[in-house]
């Protein structure tokens, strides 16, 4: 993994960081990727990337959460659910566009195999498409990849292309996954805000960082904006669905600020969740529910905090990426990171 943007001295916004600037800085997230890389008996440059959204059974104790469409060209599994109940039951798995049902299939079954009385599911996967590098239709993932990234499942993790980041390119690069956190602190209260990007998406000619359009500068053609991205947002701070909602409409701000467009062929889906609060599979009586109001200033925080770490995020995702040569020769180079430090001093 290349360095971070960070390690450059290259700040976004004003809030400080979670310790490791990853989403796994809200407390309880854990993230594990399977990364497959092989050229026999074609060429794979794919992955997928597990989520947990807390250090308990999420099918069991289920949590607020919501979704927002950006463009819906796109082939995830799961948000209709979670859009009518406003909770999340699920790991949420990223892979490849054409994995999605393999997946969904192997997380079902993984499910299962933990109780005996589930009858009913609603597995979360989302998706980019990793067509540029990968001979996708040979669909590569199943259980035995779904089952190495539980086994890889850490709050510590690799960023650039790992995961479901492997085959990902962004603005006429090589992309991979991307992450960043935000502690929000005010009147005693702290939170933190994490997200986690998998941006495939752009023109070379739209890519901007810290306000300048480092990519009309850059050397090199465009070529076809289609592509996606998927970013999920991650919370500890006691958040009812329609405000998990509004902070899915702020990650938009985020990747705007990228330079990013969505296209006709876009699939750019944003789904956050909060860990705050539990919700029995099975509850036995009313439940108490304590949030923060929206006028309350540390929810505009927390809106400001969602648009700095998708920005962070995205930008990330190009910065710890390496070249790869993949599917049918096509190579895509790695963001010149020194060359770009020279437009933004």
């Amino acid at each position: 993994m290349r360095k971070r943007l960070r390690d450059f001295g290259i700040k976004i916004g004003n809030f400080p960081s979670g310790s490791k600037n990853l989403i796994t800085d809200v407390n309880g997230v854990k993230v594990g990727n399977f990364t497959l890389i092989k050229d026999e008996p074609s060429i794979a440059r794919t992955g997928l990337t597990l989520l947990t959204p807390h250090e308990k059974d999420i099918y069991d104790e289920n949590i607020f959460a919501s979704t927002f469409v950006i463009n819906g060209f796109g082939k995830s599994i799961g948000t209709i659910q979670i859009e009518e109940t406003g909770l999340l039951e699920s790991p949420i798995v990223i892979t490849t566009t054409l994995n999605v049902g393999k997946i969904a299939d192997a997380l079902i079954s993984n499910i299962i195999s933990e109780h005996n009385d589930l009858i009913t599911f609603n597995p979360v996967i989302l998706e980019c498409n990793d067509g540029k590098l990968n001979d996708s239709r040979r669909r590569w993932l199943s259980e035995k990849e779904l089952e190495n990234a539980l086994k890889n499942l850490s709050d510590t993790f690799e960023l650039g292309a790992v995961g479901a980041g492997t085959g990902m390119v962004a603005f006429g690069f090589k992309s991979g996954i991307g992450s960043s956190s935000r502690i929000v602190e005010r009147d005693g209260q702290k939170y933190t805000v994490g997200v986690l990007t998998v941006p495939n998406f752009g023109r070379r000619s739209d890519l901007m960082i810290k306000g300048v359009e480092v990519g009309k500068i850059l050397e090199g053609k465009d070529e076809k904006p289609f592509g996606s991205i998927i970013i999920v947002v991650a919370t500890d701070a006691p958040l009812i669905p329609k405000q998990l909602k509004r902070l899915c409409i702020r990650a938009t701000h985020g990747l705007a600020r990228t330079g990013a467009k969505s296209t006709n062929h876009s699939g750019d889906v944003v789904l956050a969740f909060s860990n705050a609060i539990k919700i029995p599979r099975k509850p036995s009586s009313t439940i108490e529910i304590k949030y923060i109001p929206d006028n309350l200033p540390i929810f505009q925080d927390l809106m400001d905090a969602v648009v700095e770490a998708t920005e962070e995020s995205i930008l990330d995702a190009l910065f710890t990426a390496e070249d790869m040569k993949g599917f049918n020769g096509n190579e895509y180079k790695a963001l010149p990171v020194e060359e770009i430090l020279n437009f933004l001093v």
